[in-house]
């Protein structure tokens, strides 16, 4: 069996009560857990949030990323 290292980007959409998307991030990256199960083939060693971003400009845009709305593409 070959030891791999895959990299696999998840989109998540949440609602949450927090007053900033920066609580949010932090909070999903301190108690949430990705999980990806074995299959017949691989079993699934570890997990880890590697990236955390808000990709949305409708979230706290503030002047400047309405000015330059290229920023975000």
């Amino acid at each position: 069996m070959k030891y791999e290292t895959i990299f696999i980007m998840v989109r998540v959409q949440v609602h949450a009560d927090h007053e900033h998307v920066f609580d949010t991030v932090r909070e999903l990256e301190k108690y949430s857990t990705l999980l990806l199960t074995d299959t017949a083939n691989i079993n699934v060693l570890e997990t880890e949030i590697l990236v955390s971003r808000v990709h949305n400009p409708r979230v706290n845009q503030s002047k400047s990323n309405k000015s330059n709305p290229a920023r975000f593409r």
